[in-house]
């Protein structure tokens, strides 16, 4: 008798397959020493280097399909080579314990460190040690290889680790379902950026399967069945086969601009992370680029990127959108994404010095990048796309006067005019003070995985507070509306550059809310496009006043759901 479970939809689109159950490696941390401790600690470094080099491997093999996603993988390659990992190992063999256990030990300790800490940010990195430690303990076994279907397959897991997806084969994996995690897990976050349906905090998953048990699941709605009857396997089957026909009904839009039914245009726009982003482009419809990510830059190097290397990146950006719009985001550093040559030591590195901050602090810094800017939209062939520049984590109209006073010097010493100013609407305050920030630039976008953070205090990497964030709470809505109303009132335009935007529902509530911009994931722009189409910007204006009218965001979501599913394709 089937089972049918639920969970929480974190990648769209509908598989049917046997489970391949990716089990966690069983190591006997409790057994003594094998050798001396000198071979103990050899064993130990040799596993952590092993795993260190593996992951950087991984991050490089995995940089085109995944952009910038792939420095989880960098990040993680860094606990593997921390030397304070080692030596904590190696007190611990000194002191009679194996590798195994001593290993643990140190990852555990470090562990425990993170966890107290204060800043949300390094405390959700916990579970990034585990995956680390676990794949220690798995060399030290003699293993090590990834645990990988031989069959197309639904893996299932408990909580599957960044470096689990994206070392399963793409071709094998029909789609993903996890006992924990949530939409904005790492792994989540990887099945999006692979195409693969996806479910994630599934209670109950491993208890009701096992290897090679029948599942179908829908990465739209949550759903998972196991082990579906004859009756289900038909329903999901034709479920598939309308995956099908909306994949060729994308493909016949691509050409064709983002609008609703009664042909109100909403540009659906690309997020960039990188020259990798830039090859997967085609296909996709992207009408520009609402967010160019500038950080690597940052991040790769030992010293400042020169104006030079900036140039470059920045044309390659621009003339990868012939004609369009090109909003390309200032350096994002600091918290959660240190650079070597910035000494930022701070307790609580998420509420610090970072985005435009500590681009005020580092002025040379903002002057270079800006310069770079500049000279690229200035010099750009006339066939390429056009220059817009954007502030990231802005939360006083002052901060603003001051980084666009920069760009004024910038301009004038270049003999050029500024260029289309935005600022990001990422903290409480910026949402707040949307209408001051519109009289001073041409455009707001929100970065609502930021926004969202900050006005439930709940950090999206930490499982345990995952679940409160939505942007569909209907007091989210509200606040929305309200910075389109402030921006539009000073004839600002708005746009939305955060993961919510590739969601066909949540994207169907920012138009009804007013937005004129969209930008996502390029995957995830035939689906959005294809769901507008099929509703007016009236009927999606009346979802959303009564979403906003909602007791909480469940029900704001099954209204807007409803409009949009309830709508019929564009002819």
């Amino acid at each position: 008798m089937s089972t049918a479970l639920e969970g929480r939809a974190s990648s769209p689109g509908v598989a049917m397959a046997d489970a391949f159950v990716v089990r966690k490696v069983q190591v006997d941390t409790e057994a003594e020493a094998a050798g001396t401790p000198e071979e103990e600690k050899e064993r130990a470094d040799a596993a952590l280097e092993q795993v260190e080099e593996s992951l950087v491997e991984l991050a490089e093999s995995k940089r085109e399909d995944l952009g910038d996603e792939a420095d989880i993988f960098l990040a993680h390659a860094d606990f593997a080579g921390d030397p304070e990992i080692a030596d904590m190992a190696h007190e611990q063999i000194d002191d009679g314990a194996s590798a195994e256990a001593a290993v643990t030990a140190a990852f555990d300790s470090f562990r425990a460190l993170l966890e107290k800490s204060a800043d949300e940010y390094m405390a959700g990195r916990a579970a990034d040690i585990d995956d680390v430690r676990d794949q220690v303990l798995a060399v030290l076994a003699g293993g090590g290889d990834a645990q990988v279907p031989t069959a197309r397959s639904v893996v299932v897991a408990h909580e599957l680790t960044p470096s689990q997806t994206a070392r399963l084969p793409r071709e094998l994996i029909a789609g993903v379902v996890c006992a924990a995690g949530s939409p904005t897990s790492h792994a989540a976050i990887l099945s999006r950026s692979l195409g693969i349906p996806a479910v994630m905090g599934v209670v109950g998953l491993l208890d009701a399967v096992a290897d090679g048990t029948p599942l179908a699941i829908d990465g739209s709605s949550g759903e998972v069945v196991v082990d579906p009857d004859d009756a289900e396997r038909e329903e999901f089957s034709q479920r598939i086969k309308q995956e099908e026909a909306l994949a060729e009904r994308l493909a016949e839009l691509v050409d064709e601009p983002g609008r609703t039914a009664d042909d109100r245009h909403v540009e659906l726009a690309a997020n960039v992370n990188d020259e990798g982003t830039l090859d997967t482009l085609e296909g996709t419809g992207a009408e520009g680029a609402g967010l160019v990510r500038t950080e690597l830059l940052f991040l790769e190097h030992d010293e400042p990127p020169s104006v030079e290397d900036q140039i470059a990146w920045y044309r390659k950006a621009l003339e990868a959108f012939p004609g369009q719009r090109v909003v390309i985001r200032t350096m994002d550093i600091g918290a959660d994404k240190p650079v070597p040559y910035i000494d930022l030591d701070e307790e609580n590195p998420a509420l610090g010095v970072r985005g435009l901050r500590l681009a005020l602090d580092r002025r040379e810094l903002l002057v270079d990048q800006l310069t770079a800017l500049v000279r690229a939209g200035r010099d750009a062939s006339p066939d390429a796309g056009r220059l817009a520049v954007m502030f990231p984590m802005v939360s006083r109209p002052d901060e603003l006067d001051a980084a666009l006073a920069v760009v004024d010097e910038v301009c004038a010493a270049e003999g050029a005019e500024r260029p289309e100013m935005g600022v990001m609407i990422e903290v409480p305050s910026a949402a707040l003070a949307a209408r001051r920030f519109a009289q001073r630039v041409e455009f707001l976008s929100l970065g609502t995985n930021d926004l969202l953070q900050y006005l439930f205090a709940a950090d999206r990497v930490l499982a345990g507070v995952a679940h409160l964030p939505d942007i569909l709470d209907p007091d989210v809505l509200r606040l929305i509306r309200d910075v389109v109303e402030g921006a539009h009132a000073e004839d600002a335009w708005v746009g939305v550059c955060g993961e919510s935007a590739a969601d066909p529902v949540q994207a169907a509530a920012f138009v009804g809310l007013g937005m004129d911009e969209l930008s996502m994931t390029p995957t995830g722009i035939g689906r959005v496009k294809d769901a507008l189409r099929r509703v007016t910007s009236t009927q999606l204006a009346e979802a959303v006043e009564h979403a906003v009218a909602a007791d909480g965001p469940e029900t704001a979501r099954k209204i807007l759901t409803d409009a949009v599913e309830g709508a019929t394709p564009d002819a």
